[in-house]
């Protein structure tokens, strides 16, 4: 598999695109001035808590508090111990909690809509070969990593933190590493925890503690670091940031390449707007003339597979099998381009043959694999339907690159033009309607009124005028002078 990553700057935003075989399965931006929330370490306050919901809120200094809730708890430090990692700890719980008290929490899922961002007291600081959990002692392996090296691994790392506290989980990066580069990188984010215990101890909540690597790091660090690849970028800056932290790691400078074309034509180059606007729709054709739908609601994405314009040659369950099969690939392809996550529900088109739903599971879980986001599927019902929760760590494309349309509130639907009409009509039958007056109101509905004048029956002295309404459904009525 080819893996690159393509950066763009401007001066608003740093863009970062990440291909696979040529196709757009990533796409991430965030502004110059503001870096993004996922992984910040905060000293917050505690704001209300809400035993009853198991769960507590937190003011951490953004416009909304966060939220704790009680499954993401793990031990409380208290950070002006000066004992070091050994401060006192203390079994989580809400209730333990008390409103106006300082806490320290990591920011696990960005806001999104009118909610805060979720958090955690289960403090995780990420390295480029491992992470290092500085209230559980652990030390877990990729499952990405198998065999000997799994087990050299993990010797290695027991070995290395026998002298300290806490626990780490070795990174699928970290499979051939040398035993003095695991080292280094330890003793690194040691040295950042002990930085970090410092500034709580002198804060006052709310306070930032620690702010996670800018987003060229970490998808360099995320993704580049899984599987070779190279990167692409348009900017002199990015491109030695990104030479420097590869070379950092041991890796060579010359994976990354400075864009030959004129500024801001990277994107245009690889046609990467014009698959985000495909991202942006409901409904995705397959080669084949097969289609998919996705459809977000509050509670679930529903993604649905539809023949389409595919008919087939052989037999209905033939038919259905090599559109399933096709369709896998862009549906994964979509959920990590589209950051979908939660609960997601596929309705494949139905098969009778245990062979072929075998083969079309087996062949999701494959794709699942080049995920970087852990999720967990079922397997498929007797309906055709694939249950699967994704975790949702960003903001989906959606809500990043489009707003709510003020004509339908987001509902995509509008009321029909007899429903303005029958509204007209009954203001204009009350008591005190005039009886002279012009009605204002969008094209559709005076045309519909127009085409339909004898099953209304409006007085002589009425008259329409169209108009751009701030919605469809939107009128007014004024006398006529």
């Amino acid at each position: 598999m080819k893996l690159e990553l393509l950066i763009t700057r401007d001066a608003w935003q740093t863009q970062v695109a990440v291909l696979e075989d040529g196709l757009l399965v990533e796409f991430q931006q965030e502004p110059r001035h503001l870096d993004g929330l996922v992984g910040n370490l905060y000293l917050g306050r505690v704001s209300r808590v809400l035993p009853g919901m198991e769960s507590a809120f937190v003011d951490v200094g953004l416009d909304r508090d966060g939220f704790l809730y009680e499954g993401d708890m793990g031990p409380l430090p208290d950070l002006a111990d000066a004992d070091g990692i050994e401060g006192k700890f203390r079994n989580p719980s809400i209730r333990d909690l008390k409103e106006g008290s300082g806490i320290l929490v990591q920011v696990t899922k960005e806001p999104m809509g009118a909610k805060g961002a979720r958090l955690s007291t289960q403090i995780s600081l990420p390295g480029s070969y491992v992470i290092y959990l500085p209230f559980m002692e652990h030390v877990g392996v990729s499952r990405k990593i198998s065999g000997g090296e799994r087990a050299r691994l993990k010797e290695i790392v027991r070995r290395l933190k026998a002298r300290v506290s806490g626990g780490f989980i070795i990174r699928t990066a970290a499979e051939g590493v040398a035993e003095e580069d695991l080292a280094l990188e330890m003793q690194g984010l040691l040295d950042q925890w002990a930085l970090i215990r410092l500034r709580g101890q002198r804060a006052e909540p709310p306070a930032v503690l620690h702010q996670e690597a800018d987003l060229v790091a970490r998808l360099i660090r995320e993704v580049l670091l899984r599987a070779d690849g190279e990167v692409l970028t348009d900017d002199a800056e990015a491109a030695e940031q990104a030479r420097d932290l590869l070379s950092s790691m041991g890796h060579p400078r010359e994976k990354v390449h400075l864009w030959p074309g004129k500024p801001g034509s990277l994107f245009e180059h690889f046609r990467i707007q014009e698959e985000i606007d495909k991202a942006l729709r409901a409904r995705v054709w397959l080669r084949s003339g097969g289609c998919i739908v996705i459809q977000s609601t509050e509670a679930l994405v529903a993604i649905d597979v539809n023949s389409g314009r595919f008919t087939g040659k052989r037999s209905l369950e033939e038919t259905a099998f090599a559109i399933n099969m096709e369709a896998v690939d862009e549906i994964v392809r979509q959920i990590r381009l589209r950051g979908l996550g939660g609960i997601l529900v596929i309705d494949f088109i139905d098969m009778t043959k245990k062979a072929h739903r075998e083969a079309l599971f087996a062949r999701l879980r494959e794709a699942l694999e080049r995920d970087r986001a852990k999720s967990r599927i079922l397997n498929i019902s007797e309906f055709g339907l694939v249950e699967m929760t994704r975790k949702r760590s960003r903001r989906n494309l959606e809500r990043v690159m489009t707003g709510v349309c003020p004509c339908c509130e987001g509902r995509g639907r509008l009321p029909a033009p007899w429903r303005t009409a029958q509204m007209i009509a009954e203001t204009l039958s009350g008591r005190h309607a005039p009886k002279k007056a012009v009605v204002t109101a969008s094209q559709e509905v005076v045309r519909f009124i127009e085409e339909n004048r004898d099953r209304y029956a409006f007085p002589s002295g009425i008259s329409f005028e169209a108009a751009e309404t701030p919605r469809l459904s939107h009128f007014t009525i004024r006398p006529a002078s």
